[in-house]
């Protein structure tokens, strides 16, 4: 028997590798559906933020007179009247003074709304509106990071002059 050699793998050989390959994919497979939710939270996360920036420029350029009427198709470039996906899902037309909604895969996830204080100081409030499924939390929660909102449900007010 010497100088034989054998031309295929045992099947004891064959279940191990497959075991082995079962326990990889078990491992990988949550951790590559949790990064896509992290991806996508990131992105919403960044949409949101650019829409507070947006209102806030529009309104220190235009001043409260010009800015109480736009509507928010006017402020900014971020989809409006989203009706699934992401972006403004508040209809068009919609003033920052009524609130605006921004959704993230479908569920709202913060609400902006301005209202003149003092008769020289407009206050944008930015609300959390805590969201339940996996991207839109992830965005939630970088959102609070963001603006020192420190808890879900909670919100912030800038006072913009």
């Amino acid at each position: 028997m010497k100088g034989q050699h054998r031309k295929a793998f045992t099947q004891i050989e064959l279940i191990f590798v497959m075991v082995v390959i079962g326990i990889l994919a078990a491992v990988s497979i949550p951790r590559l559906a949790s990064s896509r939710d992290d991806a996508h939270g990131a992105k919403c996360t960044q949409e949101a933020q650019q829409l507070i920036t947006e209102i806030t420029q529009r309104y220190n350029n235009d001043g409260y007179s010009t800015f109480s009427n736009l509507p928010i198709e006017e402020i900014t470039n971020n989809k409006v009247g989203a009706t699934s996906g992401d972006g403004v899902s508040s209809a068009l037309g919609t003033k920052v003074s009524e609130g605006i909604t921004y959704m993230c895969e479908d569920e709202d996830i913060v609400e902006i709304k301005g209202e003149l204080s003092n008769g020289t100081e407009y206050n944008l409030t930015v609300t959390d509106l805590n969201p339940t499924t996996p991207a839109p939390i992830v965005a939630a929660k970088l959102i609070r990071k963001l603006n020192n909102i420190s808890t879900a449900g909670g919100s912030r007010i800038y006072v913009l002059h």
